[in-house]
């Protein structure tokens, strides 16, 4: 009689947590679904000038030897160099080439049709440096640019990658994007409230998105084969123009 109490004592017991559980997991959800939210976004645009260039500028050197292709590369490289720093442009500064060297190899189709592999026919040798230019006046900084590379090719260089304009600290300019994006997110958020007749309790989330866009000139090769035709008074202009610091805020915020 004794055994038989404890076991419905036992399952009296395990009867009323469950039964707790169940409510303790059924006013969760209850609570889940009375939270209440709104969701907006906000974005800010500020625009920068730029005070800095920089110019990507290569040689390639082909020739049946390794030696050659480095004399003529390296004699080429200081030729330009020394016409670089003969502009006597204050604060220019010319990093250090990276070099390369890679084989040259006849077109395959002819050896494959002959039964053999490809000979080696060459050797091709590769610089490429840059050069960084300062100033806070884009003019002076856009003509600065057109400069370096219009001397660059009159004296050897036949690769250009690329030219950006970008400005040294931007950090300040990031920060004011990023409190002008939250402020409009919160604006937003204040304006659905009070349309919608409901008071904003508390933020609850805030993310952001930055997006940097550089003035960039790519594929400047162009100018290269204009200059090998000996085109007349051929310079290159290039415009400094502003960069778009954009920052997009996702917030969220729970109401009463």
């Amino acid at each position: 009689m004794r055994k038989f109490s404890l076991i419905i004592l036992s399952l009296a017991l395990f009867f009323v947590i469950s039964l707790g559980k169940v409510y303790s997991l059924a006013n969760a959800e209850e609570k889940k679904q009375d939270v209440r939210e709104i969701s907006t976004t906000g974005e800010a645009k500020v625009w920068i000038e730029p005070d800095r260039a920089r110019v990507y500028l290569g040689v390639e050197t082909m020739r049946e030897t390794i030696d050659l292709g480095r004399e003529e590369n390296a004699a080429t490289i200081k030729e330009i160099i020394e016409a670089l720093k003969s502009l006597n442009i204050k604060g220019m500064l010319i990093k250090a080439p990276n070099y390369n060297v890679s084989l040259v190899k006849e077109p395959e189709h002819d050896a494959t049709r002959q039964g053999r592999l490809p000979k080696i026919i060459g050797y091709k040798v590769m610089q490429y440096f840059t050069v960084l230019l300062q100033s806070n006046d884009a003019i002076i900084l856009s003509k600065d640019a057109g400069l370096v590379i219009d001397t660059a090719l009159n004296n050897g260089v036949n690769i250009i990658e690329n030219i950006e304009f970008f400005k040294e600290d931007d950090s300040a300019d990031k920060r004011n994007a990023l409190t002008l994006a939250v402020k409009a997110a919160i604006s937003n958020a204040e304006i659905i409230a009070k349309t919608s007749g409901v008071a904003i309790k508390a933020y609850t989330m805030i993310g952001s998105n930055l997006e940097y866009s550089r003035p960039v000139y790519s594929q400047m090769q162009q100018f290269v084969p204009s200059m090998a035709r000996g085109e007349a008074d051929t310079s290159t202009t290039l415009i400094a123009g502003r960069i778009a610091i954009t920052v997009n805020v996702s917030l969220r915020c729970s109401i009463e």
